[in-house]
């Protein structure tokens, strides 16, 4: 029995051991930007060579090719070009070059000639239109991903969202009389928790270490723990985040629930599982296989890190008997997803944010999120303003909102004068779609406003700002404020009738 319990012990030593490096060796490590500009540099250089000295073992008398049938040793300076773009195939041109010129006199096996200006030209030629080509389709193999990338996380949410709807019919059809509130009543104190304008409590993160960026403090995980309390029962848990001290990586117990908890090991079950999969697990899965004796009964991610690594967790130690039924642990699956989905959304929201600090949290998000793609991707996305002039009623506006493009986020607010306007966010849209969706608009907005002949211009003013972080946000608010922001020569040609 020793023996087994100090297998136990080294087995899960080990696996903390390895998830810690693991980790750091996803951090440091990780391909980037600058790494992929060295490994292209170095390639760049040793290709050439290698065709080279391929050419030389098979033709010593002409390596270059360059009177033979066909230039096969171009091919070095053209895969380059096509991998890496038309800078880095020119450098295998010019070391072509330098090797004609200085090969006489390092080998002596090149015969010395006149300069072949036209097998250089050509090359040189080839290569530029093989780096064009290569850009283009990198940059729609970008385009193509973050798209796809987009679209992928609105898909997610939207299921979420539809789960939500579901589960809460099927509450509201059958509530059980222990139960404290449904799940449309706990979604609703979450968003009322995290979106009141004037309710946005984080807790203070420590001090970053030198050298390393500062942790960001998850948004009020206490108010997080008491609603999961009310709305699933939980009797011990706590929410983690993870830290890295002189001591290595270690996490920290950011808002606990009951007494006193056990510190979280990374090589337990649960929190392995969740570390791997980035999903919620439980004590009652099949697949977990034996796990008596093991401290937690429920675990959770909460938020993920720029390298998609698992550094917020919500581990339950204590739950009653009866809470383990599906509808339970669905809403608290639910619950932690839609947490996670906030505080990602959170990460990228500051400098927006203290633009301006009023407006809706989602529409902030998506803000931020989207500008996010524009800097990093060229991937411009453009809010439409319907500012409305005259008296406009709550069903015309309410009418409106329902025929914008289904890819699209709309936020009525209060703009010139106090007057209702409507903001739409149209993502991912190029300038031709943009005139599309104002033609569209203004001609469905039309029949809307001809049942009352009102022309559209005579109702709203329609304004296009490109979102493009905190400067954006902050034209967009002095937009609503009846302040006239600096508009660019495209912006007032698609305004124009």
């Amino acid at each position: 029995m020793k023996l087994d319990n100090l297998s136990t012990r080294v087995t899960r030593r080990m696996r903390g051991e390895a998830t810690r490096w693991r980790w750091q060796w996803l951090r440091y490590w990780r391909p980037n930007t600058q790494s992929g500009r060295l490994m292209a540099m170095v390639e760049s250089v040793v290709l050439p060579v290698l065709v080279l000295w391929l050419g030389w073992k098979l033709r010593p008398g002409d390596p270059l090719s360059a009177h033979a049938g066909f230039p096969w040793a171009w091919f070095g300076p053209w895969l380059i070009a096509v991998r890496y773009g038309a800078g880095y195939g020119l450098f295998g041109v010019a070391f072509y070059a330098a090797f004609w010129k200085f090969a006489p006199l390092l080998f002596g096996t090149v015969p010395v000639e006149s300069f072949p200006a036209e097998f250089f030209l050509g090359g040189m030629l080839m290569t530029l239109i093989l780096g064009e080509f290569g850009a283009a389709f990198r940059n729609r193999q970008v385009l193509h991903r973050e798209v796809t990338k987009d679209l992928t996380a609105r898909l997610e949410r939207t299921k979420r969202r539809l789960f939500v709807i579901k589960e809460a019919l099927s509450t509201l059809e059958q509530e059980l009389t222990d139960r404290p509130m449904t799940l449309r009543d706990a979604l609703l104190d979450l968003r009322r928790t995290f979106t009141f304008q004037g309710n946005r409590p984080a807790l203070p993160a420590p001090d970053a270490l030198p050298g390393l960026p500062a942790p960001r403090p998850l948004p009020d995980p206490r108010a997080f723990l008491q609603l999961l309390s009310q709305s699933c029962r939980l009797v011990e848990a706590g929410i983690f985040v993870r830290d890295i001290s002189p001591q290595g990586l270690q996490w920290r117990l950011a808002a606990s629930l009951g007494q006193t908890l056990p510190a979280l090991d990374p090589a337990e079950v649960l929190i392995n599982r969740i570390l791997e999969t980035h999903q919620s697990v439980h004590i009652a899965q099949a697949s977990l296989g034996g796990t008596d004796g093991h401290p937690w009964v429920f675990a959770a991610p909460l938020r993920l890190d720029e390298y998609d690594e698992v550094d917020a967790v919500l581990a339950v130690h204590t739950m009653p008997f009866m809470s383990f039924e599906e509808n339970n642990l669905q809403r608290l699956q639910v619950l932690c997803a839609s947490y996670l989905d906030f505080s990602q959304l959170e990460l990228s929201v500051e400098d927006v944010r203290s633009a301006w600090v009023q407006a809706p949290i989602s529409l902030q998000q998506e803000w931020a999120q989207l500008s996010e793609l524009g800097q990093n991707f060229k991937l411009h996305s453009y809010c439409a303003v319907w500012s409305g002039q005259g008296r406009v009623s709550d069903d015309v506006l309410a009418e409106f909102a329902g025929l914008q493009p289904v890819e699209s986020s709309t936020w009525t607010l209060k703009g010139r004068g106090g007057k209702p306007a409507l903001v739409v966010l149209l993502p991912l849209l190029s300038s031709a779609g943009l005139a599309n969706y104002r033609r569209d608009m203004v001609t469905l907005l039309g029949q809307i406003l001809g049942r009352s002949n009102q022309r559209p211009d005579q109702a709203f003013d329609l304004d296009f700002l490109e979102v493009a972080g905190a400067a954006g946000f902050l034209e967009l608010r002095r937009l609503l404020a009846n302040a006239t922001p600096d508009k660019s020569a495209a912006q007032r040609t698609a305004e124009r009738p």
